[in-house]
């Protein structure tokens, strides 16, 4: 994978290169290096990344299906990872300490596709059950 494809690529699932580093055990450095040299990235960081992107495309177009017949959808984020771990959605098999990031990229993913869709799309944030 080319670096370019690679920042686009993590940018794209939400995660920064300090989440890349931990999940992949890669030097924060050592990846930064990689971005700016001619050189392809190694095929086992490219492609955690590329599983993390399946994972979030599977998730979004199962939720696209699930209101395929509405016209207008509400959709539910999160203020903040502390609110994510209260909800417990499960976002298997994206690792745990990402899956706040990813939520969010799924959810930006999701909103665009709607609206491209002509559906009314509202976003609210999570509320705890009282």
């Amino acid at each position: 994978m080319h670096p370019a494809e690679f920042k686009t690529l993590t940018e794209s699932v939400g995660l920064d290169l300090k989440d890349v580093s931990m999940m992949s055990l890669v030097p924060e450095a050592t990846l930064k290096s990689w971005l700016l040299g001619p050189e392809a990235i190694p095929d086992g960081v490219a492609g955690l990344m590329r599983d993390i992107d399946r994972e979030v495309e599977r998730r979004l177009h199962r939720a696209a299906e699930k209101v395929a017949e509405r016209e207008t959808v509400t959709l539910v984020r999160f203020k903040n990872p502390l609110d994510f771990k209260k909800a417990g959605p499960d976002m298997a098999p994206i690792p745990v300490m990402l899956a706040y990031k990813c939520h969010g990229a799924l959810i930006t993913r999701l909103y665009g596709l709607l609206k491209r869709e002509g559906k009314a799309v509202a976003v609210r944030f999570w509320q705890p059950p009282v």
